[in-house]
């Protein structure tokens, strides 16, 4: 019943979105009407099964490596739909824009013709960003050549063989038993994008171990910075047959683990159990952060000597590793590491626009949609960047502010390209000073990011001056030489603050002005 009622809205929408797209490009490209509408038929069909199957208790991996394909295409058609959709708001605005401003309209940049799809491997990091990211429509003769063969592709994921196979053991499944939430209202409150790499890390921790064995079994998880390793990881160990599993779970963070330490120790006890039966629960889960490098052969047999000394029972306790270096990736015990990569470009702007918009429907305000595409398109795949940024366009919904802000992203990518600096530096161990853009400040444009680092949120005193703040020019006079600024507050475990050291460059003199006598 409840799918029904699902597809039956899902039609009228798509229906009326069909209209408006058709509608332009009815226009632009004759014939393109029969291939927009198979495009709305198979998107709402892939978010039926994915609705459907995020409401089960999927245990299967090759189903959840399956679905994890489905929500990849799901992703990937709205993005063309949404491209299709702001792009005749995109190109009034910017002709409206461009005669206001007596320059020339910009081309190449409206949403549909910068549509961006995620490579194969799954990344989207910012080294291989430009690599993975393809223009279909780019590619392609005509716009209509581009979107029949994204149709054809989203066709042939839906009636793969396979496909049927996985609707009907999909029927075989528990429902998973919660409330049901609102994407627009609450998708920064829930873990985004790690709903497979979730169920693979409680795989390992669930499974029996062999009675005869005494060995430690180890998962790395690796990612670069701010990735969500620790957030992946504190999601898994709240989970209620996690704490049930385990008796205790103790947890090294950063710099509690090195080779100069004759002992083990600083650790923090996230759980343990008052009454355990004497039959079980002996076993121990030890969570251990490594910033970067290579933990030395001493120091990690001292670290398993310690964890099994904490667990009695010997088998069954286990150790998740997670690092930004790939060289703790030997360390594993179960075949491979679990690599955490950035969200793609197409799920990327899903979980942008629906910050960005909170509970306002972006079909109200396409001016204002396609402008968010392309500050979304402009910046790296980071979910915690995109907290930041959509959080300054929820906050002030006009279409003023947002185009101040679009022109101030495209300036400061002319200025990363032109001075072929990377303004991303989260999959290195070292952290050299980046720029930023302001919005507001007329002395200086940009400022200085020297270091990021996080706390838990009752561990010290959150700095009183926000990020936001700084990129607005508010709350009065900045200090001088480097301050510590609140970038982000999370609102999902382990709600860490993160804050960074940032600097304000000294105000440039004005040229050509002499001072009067």
């Amino acid at each position: 019943m409840d799918i029904l009622v699902s597809a039956i809205v899902g039609d009228l929408v798509s229906r009326s979105a069909t209209f408006l797209i058709s509608k332009y490009f009815r226009e632009q490209h004759p014939g393109i009407d029969e291939i927009l509408q198979r495009l709305q038929r198979v998107v709402l069909r892939i978010d039926t099964v994915v609705e459907e199957a995020e409401g089960r208790l999927i245990t299967n991996q090759g189903m959840l490596r399956q679905l994890k394909v489905l929500r990849q295409e799901m992703y990937r058609g709205h993005y063309v739909i949404d491209a299709l959709r702001f792009q005749a708001a995109h190109d009034e605005e910017e002709a409206s824009h461009s005669s206001v401003a007596a320059a020339p309209p910009r081309s190449g940049t409206g949403p549909a013709k910068r549509l961006r799809f995620s490579g194969g491997n799954g990344g989207g990091g910012s080294s291989d960003r430009e690599a993975a990211a393809m223009s279909v429509f780019g590619a392609s003769r005509s716009i209509r050549g581009g979107l029949q063969r994204v149709v054809e592709a989203l066709e042939d994921t839906m009636d793969h063989a396979g496909m049927k196979e996985f609707l009907s053991f999909l029927a075989s499944y528990p429902r998973v038993l919660r409330q049901p939430y609102c994407a627009y209202l609450l998708l920064e409150n829930c873990m985004f994008g790690r709903q497979s790499e979730r169920q693979r890390v409680l795989d390992f921790l669930l499974r029996p171990s062999s009675s005869s064995c005494t060995s430690l079994s180890v998962l790395p998880i690796v990612g670069p910075l701010r990735v969500g390793k620790s957030t992946l990881v504190e999601h898994v160990c709240r989970d209620e047959s996690v704490r049930d599993h385990f008796s205790t779970i103790i947890f090294f963070p950063e710099g509690s683990v090195n080779k100069d330490q004759a002992a083990i120790g600083g650790f923090q006890v996230r759980h343990r159990q008052n009454s355990a039966p004497p039959s079980r629960n002996r076993m121990l889960l030890a969570i251990v952060e490594i910033a970067g490098g290579d933990i030395d052969e001493g120091t990690w047999r001292r670290l398993k000597a310690s964890v099994t000394g904490m667990a009695p029972s010997g088998g069954g306790s286990k150790i998740i590793v997670t690092s930004r270096s790939e060289r703790v990736m030997n360390l594993g015990t179960t075949g491979s590491a679990l690599r955490l990569h950035r969200v793609p470009p197409d799920a990327h702007w899903y979980f942008f626009k629906s910050l960005a918009f909170g509970s306002t429907d972006p079909d109200e305000h396409p001016h204002m949609a396609a402008m968010a595409m392309e500050i979304a398109s402009e910046q790296i795949q980071c979910l915690m960047k995109a907290h930041i940024i959509a959080g300054l366009l929820r906050d002030n919904l006009d279409a003023r502010f947002w185009r101040g802000i679009l022109e101030r992203v495209r300036a400061y990518r002319r200025k990363m390209q032109h001075d072929k600096r990377p303004d991303d530096v989260s999959s290195r161990e070292y952290q050299p000073p980046i720029t930023s853009w302001r919005l507001g400040g007329r002395s200086c444009k940009y400022f200085m990011i020297c270091k990021h680092h996080q706390s838990e949120s009752s561990s010290e005193q959150v700095p009183k001056i926000r990020l936001q703040d700084v990129i607005l020019g508010l709350g009065g006079r900045l200090p001088r030489g480097e301050f510590q600024v609140l970038a982000l507050r999370s609102c999902i475990p382990p709600y860490y603050n993160y804050n960074v050291t940032c600097m304000m460059p000294a105000p440039q003199p004005a040229v050509g002005k002499k001072k009067r006598a």
